[in-house]
């Protein structure tokens, strides 16, 4: 008999690849549920979350945040400063709302868009807001994205962006 070892090596190789893809993909979809129904949760706590900020309960908004969370913010260029990005830890910024040190006076989230994958979820959309922070004004337009993920049944958000 002869045999093709490179041939029966590919084709193993190959069905080891879409038994692992089929296995993570029903791992996935079996942890996060109904799809329509995280997605509709989601959309709901974007809203709860930003509506918690404004209501200026920080105990609330802190609900909604991994312990790990950070804020990563993009900063124009100055003529003295360039173009950077910040970041905000989930105690900075509760801790802001806290004190009134920032304070909404609205938020209004748009054409928000929810990407499941798995047990993550990048929530992307469009916000405008009226405030202040540290007693100047914090008034912005602009695009956001939002990750979240599911720890023991429950979406926490991880990571939001604003480009």
């Amino acid at each position: 008999m002869n045999f093709d070892f490179q041939s029966i090596r590919g084709r193993c190789a190959a069905i080891i690849v879409l038994a692992s893809t089929a296995l993570i993909g029903g791992t996935g979809a079996a942890m996060t549920g109904n799809a329509s129904s995280d997605t509709a949760q989601l959309i709901a706590n974007e809203n709860a979350w930003a509506k918690a900020a404004l209501d200026g309960d920080a105990d609330r908004m802190a609900s909604f945040m991994a312990d790990e969370y950070v804020e990563l913010a993009w900063e124009s260029a100055t003529p003295t400063t360039p173009a950077h990005w910040t970041a905000t830890s989930k105690k900075e910024w509760v801790d802001a709302v806290r004190r009134r040190a920032e304070v909404y006076k609205s938020v209004d989230l748009r054409n928000i868009t929810v990407h499941l994958q798995g047990v993550l979820a990048a929530v992307t959309g469009e916000y405008s807001q009226t405030g202040t922070n540290a007693g100047k004004d914090n008034t912005a337009t602009g695009i956001y994205a939002n990750t979240w993920v599911k720890r023991t049944g429950r979406w926490l958000v991880v990571e939001s962006v604003f480009p």
